[in-house]
């Protein structure tokens, strides 16, 4: 590795022009035998070992990593984003110790505290170059770990030299050069494993060691890989993909890393539309947020210590986005309220993402839907203040005269429809089964009336005995508590969290119909149907304000006429709901619009949601024409 002695300028690969001269004069050229051109030469007991060792510790610049960003004492920066309680076993070519205790250990070198291994430094350094040795360029899949032990390694090399012999401390930094710039470029497979090899394992070295040629070079393709991997997993609006939506924390752990180490390396490739890109995934890691730190769709417990990479992520922030971390995370505290005008909405969707998110505001216990749709499966998540109430696919089950029907061939759920305004969200997804049936799935979130609309529109050709089913799978914890006389019924966390009507059944419970809303397999499940119909509606209304909870509530289908002649339910259905003194219509054609009234309104609209004022009167809260 040759020692970094042109003083040559040099464009770094994104348009910045800078000198190769070191940012300082290193304090061991002078001990450095002349003979010597190759760091890598110099072995224990030279001088050149013993000034390199000697600066590495005493250096000024660049600041050691554990400065350049805010991190807890209590948890290495490398932990941002990952489960606490994540299994280590054979995650990782060493074994033992475990992945994640060698990243703690190495935590400790790096922080110059002692180590705490099972075996020396130096065993530990064998081991593990014995362990990679042979490793292909897919180690990231068969390893899951391996590129974080390869920052880990990275970060405590400074620190290191002293620890270790100039052999073993050579053959380690050849061996991650040799990692670095054998990742591969961030790819759709495993965005987060190749961020962490492509873009923070090239970045870590050129920013540690920026007297070595060979290191600092690194830079160039570690900033490349930065910008391309936030282009390829995000959206323009940093929304990441409904597959990479439980990597939302760990990615936003190396982007915060490796753009702080791009930014004190002086990389000119990162411009406004990253910075907004960046600053929007923040936003959208806060959105999936839960009140008790968790993310939408992910089993891990929230590590109190992830606060300060939320800290990190938001440093030059706008004072809002700093507000909502504070509101939302956490361990982090507010300085200032909440602002009641908020420039970023507290909902997001994309449809290139497949990921949309229905949120009443930016506090912390708001009401909050996450939604998946990838392929011909549909996942939500309900949360209601501190409780998440489902988690999983919501499935559909439609039968024809007894024959259960599947997606087409290829077909999929598509976007047909997204609304957000300070009213409510919407979301309206459509698959295509066989038999020429058609599925329209909706989803309303009211932002101040609090209540959730699901609705499943079963859109037939052939007249037959339909039926339906779908079910909200319940997380651990949470119940469905349902009324004795009538069809409603509580969905309970810590405390009554929704009351929930079965919209396209009876009130009564003496009122046979066919189908019925239950719990099964610890799933929250509607049937319904006709004996003889094309199409059927299958909504459920969720009331989510617990002062209403408790108070008389009731729904009633509504007749609907054209032309002054009343029309079957497999052409329009109209409902009426209320709970406590605040009522709503819920309107709906199933077949071609046309002019309707239904309960003394005149509606040309494929959909109406609204309130009723005190007037008598109603108030849009969602129209559909």
């Amino acid at each position: 590795m040759a020692i970094l002695t042109s003083t040559t300028s040099a464009t770094n690969g994104w348009g910045h022009s800078e000198s190769k001269t070191p940012p300082f004069a290193p304090t061991w050229r002078s001990a450095a035998p002349k003979s010597v051109t190759r760091c890598g030469d110099w072995q224990d007991g030279t001088p050149g070992w013993s000034a390199w060792v000697a600066h590495l510790a005493k250096r000024q610049k660049p600041l050691a990593l554990l400065e350049l960003l805010p991190a807890s004492a209590r948890r290495p920066a490398l932990a941002w984003g990952m489960a606490a309680q994540a299994e280590t076993s054979a995650a990782g070519p060493f074994d033992p110790p475990a992945a994640l205790d060698l990243i703690s250990q190495l935590d400790r070198i790096e922080r110059r505290k002692t180590w705490h291994g099972g075996i020396s430094l130096t065993e530990t350094v064998t081991l593990w170059l014995s362990g990679i040795t042979g490793l292909s360029e897919t180690t990231s899949t068969t390893a899951p770990l391996f590129p974080l032990e390869c920052l880990a390694w990275s970060r405590a090399l400074p620190s290191l030299a002293s620890y270790v012999p100039a052999s073993h401390w050579w053959r380690l930094l050849g061996a991650l050069i040799a990692a670095a710039e054998g990742g591969k470029q961030p790819g759709d497979d495993e965005p987060l494993a190749r961020q962490w090899l492509a873009a923070e394992l090239p970045l870590t070295l050129a920013y540690l060691f920026p007297e070595i040629v060979e290191v600092r070079d690194l830079a160039v393709a570690g900033g490349r890989a930065l910008l391309v991997g936030l282009e390829q997993t995000l959206t323009p609006g940093g929304l990441p993909g409904a597959r990479d939506v439980t990597l939302v924390r760990p990615l936003l752990a190396t982007w915060t890393r490796s753009r702080a180490m791009a930014g004190a390396l002086k990389l000119s490739g990162w411009g406004e539309d990253s910075t907004e890109r960046f600053a929007e995934f923040v936003r959208q890691a806060l959105r999936l947020t839960h009140r008790d730190g968790t993310t939408a769709f992910s089993d891990d417990e929230f590590c109190k210590d992830d606060a300060a990479m939320f800290a990190a992520a938001t440093l030059d922030a706008s004072r809002e986005d700093r507000t909502l971390a504070a509101h939302n995370i956490p361990g982090l505290h507010a300085k200032h309220s909440l602002p009641r005008s908020p420039v970023a909405s507290p909902a997001a969707n994309h449809e290139l993402a497949a990921l949309s998110i229905l949120r009443s505001d930016w506090s912390a216990g708001s009401n909050r839907l996450a939604v998946t749709y990838r392929g011909a499966e549909v996942r939500t998540e309900l949360a209601v203040g501190r409780d998440q109430l489902w988690s999983g696919v919501w499935s559909l089950d439609v039968r024809l005269n007894g024959e259960q029907l599947s997606p087409a061939k290829d077909a999929a759920w598509e976007e047909v429809c997204w609304h957000s305004d300070d009213d409510a969200d919407y979301l309206e997804l459509e698959i295509e089964l066989t038999r020429g049936v058609r599925v329209q799935r909706q989803m309303l979130l009211a932002r101040k009336d609090q209540f959730l609309l699901l609705a499943d529109a079963v859109l037939g050709t052939e007249s037959g005995v339909l039926d339906y089913r779908g079910a909200l799978p319940l997380v651990d914890g949470a119940r469905f508590d349902p009324a004795s006389e009538t069809r409603e019924g509580y969905l309970i966390g810590r405390k009554p969290r929704a009351l929930v009507f079965p919209l396209a059944l009876p009130e009564w419970r003496e009122q046979s119909w066919r189908g019925g809303l239950t719990t099964v397999d610890g799933g929250l499940e509607l049937q319904c149907g006709h004996p003889s119909s094309k199409r059927i509606y299958a909504p459920l209304f969720f009331d989510l304000d617990p002062r209403r909870q408790l108070r008389a509530a009731t729904w009633r289908r509504l007749t609907v006429a054209e032309n002054r002649v009343i029309i079957p339910n497999e052409e329009a259905v109209g409902y009426r709901v209320q709970s406590g003194t605040q009522q709503w219509l819920i309107y709906r054609s199933l077949d071609e619009r046309g002019n309707r009234t239904v309960l003394g309104q005149n509606l040309v609209s494929e959909m109406l949601v609204a309130r009723f004022k005190t007037t008598g009167e109603v108030e849009s809260l969602l129209e559909i024409e």
